[in-house]
């Protein structure tokens, strides 16, 4: 197991790579196409639980970090965000969450008794972190999270294995494309190990990880990155699905091969305070990188259309549609469409392009819409979403711009299927689209669309499109 390395650095070999496939292996079948009405939410399943074993190092590296006063500010936030997501991701296993893709909960007994296994002990080293954030000097909390981390490390890789193997289904899941993403998996695994350890180092808690222990978690990165990027048969690893995953792990491997040098000057000379915090800066680089890699990986493999479609569904109607009965919006959504009423195709093509106009230099009618009241009351929605919302605008009747968080590409959105779907269409609820990166964030994201409707009279006047961070959600 990855946390044993505590023991010392093991020979890496092709038995090594095997072993890390061996946990993810589910019979093969034919890939087929599946609905939304179908879906299990196998590929859910699997990288949720993956996300278990990564936050064992994670919050290891983080209680390291808040208690020895590392960078406090930025790891009390991420020793927070470790334990929302923990606790979520257990109680979606077990009894089905759509936000998490996952919509039903555990019925096999096997991952039953995992998820209980997993929650036993992370309830212990939750209270722990709580105290620790509380208490920077809670030595008991801390050597509790250091005595106990390995333990929730290896309970949550025996969680992942049974949820892999009680959700093999051929529509969603291949035994190729589970191994892999174990492997991808792993890669967010080590690297939060490697954090885990520079604090030990840096602090003397040879508890938390040992010079030997960095050493044997860099050349197992490295070998596991090596077998992504060009597939290693002897461990069920096929090589990159398409162009867009190939390029993306060649990305990872750019960033790992400029920092490394980093890791392996801290195995020779120690870790110190301020190689904490470089390492665990970096190390939030690489991770979007892997994180990336992992979301093409998902989308790239069968069952690919319900492992965001869902969550995203999920999220839109249980959390963003209460945004649409705000009065100010629909106040304003009501202004624009009587001011618009007798505009001809040619006045809005023509406004469209003035727009596209001003899209380099600013001009007064894009200033004019994200100076809107509105469009600052959705800047502060969005940004109340810990950046699972990356852009919101409101369309009109006519699909053009009411308000928006950030400029868009073009004013006219009535001749996209974000405002043909849900406005056009009488019976239309939501579009979701396709995943696309967004270059401003860094991230996968989507867009999902809704009518809005007048709750004064129940007619619908507009629509509103929302950018979602699909990778926060899966």
């Amino acid at each position: 197991m990855l946390n044993k390395l505590s023991t010392g650095a093991r020979a890496l070999s092709t038995v090594s790579l095997a072993l890390l496939a061996s946990a993810a292996f589910v019979p093969a079948a034919h890939a087929q196409l599946i609905s939304e009405d179908s879906y299990s939410g196998s590929k859910a399943r699997v990288n949720q639980s993956a996300k278990l074993r990564t936050y064992s190092e994670e919050v290891a590296a983080a209680t390291c970090r808040v208690a020895n006063d590392l960078d406090p500010e930025a790891a009390s936030e991420d020793l927070t965000r470790i334990r929302s997501n923990v606790t979520a991701i257990l109680a979606g296993l077990r009894d089905g969450d759509p936000a998490l893709g996952i919509p039903s909960g555990e019925t096999s007994s096997s991952g039953i008794k995992s998820i209980a296994a997993v929650n036993e002990i992370w309830t212990q080293i939750d209270a722990a972190a709580a105290k620790i954030t509380d208490n920077h000097g809670d030595t008991e909390s801390l050597n509790l999270v250091a005595t106990s981390f390995a333990e929730l490390s290896e309970r949550t890789s025996v969680l992942a294995s049974d949820i892999s193997g009680a959700h093999s289904d051929p529509l969603e899941l291949l035994q190729g494309d589970a191994i892999t993403l174990n492997f991808v998996g792993r890669q967010t695994t080590l690297l939060d190990q490697m954090d885990r350890i520079v604090c030990g180092m840096a602090t003397g808690n040879v508890a938390f990880g040992t010079a030997e222990d960095l050493t044997a978690s860099i050349e197992l990165f490295e070998l596991s990155l090596n077998a992504l990027r060009n597939g290693y048969s002897d461990a069920g690893i096929a090589p990159p699905p398409n162009d867009a995953v190939a390029q993306s792990l060649e990305e990872v491997h750019k960033h790992w091969i400029e920092e490394k040098a980093v890791l392996e000057d801290i195995v020779v000379k120690g870790g110190t305070a301020e190689s904490v915090v470089e390492v665990a800066s970096f190390t939030r680089v690489l991770l979007k990188d892997v994180y990336n890699a992992m979301t093409l990986y998902l989308i790239a493999t069968p069952g690919q259309e319900g492992v965001y479609r869902l969550p995203v569904n999920a999220y839109a109607t249980g959390e963003l549609s209460g945004w649409l009965d705000d009065a100010d919006m629909i106040a304003a959504i009501n202004a624009q469409n009587a001011a618009h009423a007798d505009l001809t195709e040619a006045d809005i093509i023509a406004l469209d392009q003035d727009w596209r106009g001003q899209a380099d230099a600013g001009g007064e009618l894009i200033s004019k819409l994200l100076d809107h009241d509105v469009s600052t009351w959705l800047r502060d929605q969005q940004a109340g979403t810990a950046g699972l919302v990356t852009e919101v605008f409101i369309m009109d009747n006519r699909g053009l711009n009411v308000a928006q968080s950030v400029k868009t590409s073009d004013y006219w959105q009535g001749d996209e299927a974000k405002w043909q779907q849900t406005f056009a269409e009488d019976d239309a609820e939501m579009h979701i689209a396709e995943i696309e990166f967004d270059d401003s964030t860094g991230y996968y994201q989507t867009q999902a669309s809704m009518p809005i409707f007048d709750p004064a009279t129940n007619e619908k006047i507009g629509a509103i499109t929302f950018g979602i961070n699909v990778q926060s959600l899966m």
